[in-house]
């Protein structure tokens, strides 16, 4: 008996020695805003129903963004004495940030402005060179905060906000690309609490539904409409703020997360700071249906999977984003819904249309390609095409795409700055003209299959012409369903289309002639688009295939350098 005894002691021993060893203490500070608040708000019972202990120290501003933080610090820094370097509790954020060996800090944009990269900096470097000579160990992570609700007074109702998201999709894909650049930039990793809400809140089975048969006119209180599945506040009644004995009137919030919200968001943090998996907790808030709960703990799960990738091949993606005059770089490894981040600066996301635009199996930077079918293409708006803006009597371009051709209709866009209807072309590769232009008698002939590098100084029609005929075109036939690596290049004096690395010439068809340089398009300019361009009042060339890779450089990039690119493809099964 006392030997049996003994085994048990020795073995519950060796449990509790397994469960210690497990554990982890992790401490965090947080400079945010009521969002940050939101998302740990059930944090620490997580933590501890994974055994683990949280030490926490949130500083929370209402509404506070990025700037707010970053001045206060330059106040304190000025001034100790100055009321407006210290929050609320008297301290400072470098005394906080000195009050305890931190593992992490974690900082985030005001959701207003979320979707307005301009607004990042200098205030978030500013916040990381504090943090970094105060809290040296700590790392910095950066917190993505979400979209609204989709039926938000902010997308329902008109407002005077300038260049603002029109829909939930649209603010989502506008602040993803914005924290992806910013954490980038900084060195950062970035809890993906926007990507899980949006996944969630798009959900064909648990996402939210507004309640188009209630009728807010008539209603009365305590009424409300149906917001099953809601992760956000949502409807509710409220008294006036300076008398809460007050008349109730109906009021929105669709900002503040609820509490389904914030467990789906507070189970993002969990995986990040415990490197852990938050599918199988078994902390669930109170009367949180255990089916819902379980879909939330999946849903933070699969944003933290695929906010830390699927690795790229290092070799590609890396001879791609080395290249000098690199403007941004697509490698569509995302899943169909979301927005394909540029990979280089990270500034510029592909927003679908006609989506979702479906990613298929076996890719060129890693396991995945962008499906697109006819009728469907991506955009990024003139507004936030930046230095994709290329223009001028001395602009070089270069466009390179991996692509495996599925259809074939002609005139296909493949990607540029080139709109025909509202004359403002600038640059665009082509594919499947049905004639290309011999340069010497500027005449077009019948051609079929090949790829072709669009040029414009003027913006409209070539003179004399109904159409721009200033254009490359190559000598190969493009195959179908094969993998191939095409660019058009412009160096300012002439336009040259290569295929798998090598000059694709043809007497007087390619290279081109053109000296004239490249069309100003102005504030009102084309769009960058992929797949489609606008001509004849309305969205066409419409591209069929796959997407693999795309990159645009301010440069035209040497033979050598175009060899280099074309030894990225996958060879042919």
């Amino acid at each position: 008996m006392r030997a049996l005894f003994t085994t048990l002691t020795l073995l519950l021993l060796a449990q509790a020695g397994a469960l210690a060893a497990d554990s982890k203490t992790v401490r965090i500070l947080t400079i945010g805003n009521s969002f940050s608040r939101n998302a740990t708000n059930h944090l620490d019972d997580l933590a501890e129903a994974g055994g683990h202990t949280l030490i926490h120290t949130p500083i929370v501003v209402g509404g506070a963004s990025l700037e707010l933080h970053s001045e206060k610090a330059i106040a304190h820094a000025k001034d100790p004495k100055d009321k407006a370097g210290l929050y609320a509790n008297g301290r400072s954020l470098v005394q906080e940030l000195k009050a305890e060996k931190w593992d992490y800090v974690t900082i985030q944009q005001a959701s207003i402005k979320s979707h307005d990269l301009a607004t990042y900096q200098p205030h978030a470097g500013q916040l990381w060179e504090i943090i970094q000579k105060n809290a040296p160990s700590a790392k910095l992570l950066v917190h993505q905060t979400w979209a609204y609700r989709k039926d938000d007074p902010r997308f329902t109702q008109p407002n005077k906000e300038v260049n603002g998201p029109k829909t939930q999709a649209e603010m989502y894909q506008r602040l993803s690309a914005a924290y992806a650049a910013i954490a980038k930039e900084l060195g950062a990793r970035r809890l993906p609490v926007g990507d899980a809400l949006y996944l969630a809140d798009t959900d064909a089975k648990w996402g939210y539904q507004p309640d188009t048969a209630f009728d807010f006119k008539k209603a009365v209180y305590p009424e409300l409409p149906n917001q099953k599945h809601s992760l956000h506040t949502g409807w509710l009644w409220r008294a006036p703020k300076n008398n809460p004995k007050g008349k109730k009137t109906l009021g929105m919030d669709g900002h503040h997360a609820n509490i389904a919200g914030e467990y789906l968001g507070a189970c993002v943090w969990y995986e990040v700071l415990f490197d852990e998996s938050a599918v199988g907790n078994h902390y669930i808030p109170k009367d949180m249906d255990a089916d819902y709960a379980r879909f939330l703990q999946e849903t933070a799960h699969r944003a933290v999977t695929q906010a830390a990738g699927e690795a790229p091949k290092k070799t590609a993606a890396t001879t791609v984003m080395k290249m000098k005059g690199l403007v941004a770089f697509w490698d569509f490894q995302e899943a169909a819904g979301q927005p394909r981040v540029d990979k280089g600066r990270g500034a510029y996301a592909l927003q679908e249309m006609k989506g979702p635009i479906l990613r298929a199996d076996g890719g060129v930077f890693g396991p995945g390609a962008a499906d697109i079918k006819r009728g469907q293409w991506l955009m990024i708006p003139r507004a936030q095409i930046g230095a994709l803006d290329i223009h001028g009597k001395g602009a070089e371009v270069t466009v390179v795409a991996w692509v495996k051709r599925q259809g074939k209709d002609s005139w296909q866009a493949i990607a540029g700055v080139w709109d025909e209807t509202r004359k403002k072309r600038q640059y665009c590769l082509f594919l499947n003209a049905p004639r290309g232009t011999k340069a010497d008698e500027m005449k077009r002939y019948p051609l079929a299959n090949r790829i072709h590098g669009h040029v414009s100084a003027i913006g409209g029609p070539t003179p004399g012409e109904d159409f721009c005929i200033t254009y490359s075109s190559g000598a190969t036939e493009i195959p179908l369903k094969k993998w191939v690596c095409l660019v058009m290049q412009y160096n300012g004096r002439e336009s040259r289309v290569y295929v798998d690395g090598k000059l694709d010439a043809l007497e007087q068809y390619n290279p081109f002639p053109y000296p004239d340089g490249l069309y100003d398009g102005g504030k009102d300019g084309a769009d960058f688009t992929v797949g489609a361009v606008h001509r004849g009042g309305t969205w066409g060339n419409f591209f069929a295939g796959h997407l693999g890779g795309l990159a645009v450089y301010d440069r035209a990039l040497t033979d050598d350098e175009l060899k280099k690119l074309a030894g990225l493809t996958p060879k042919a099964e």
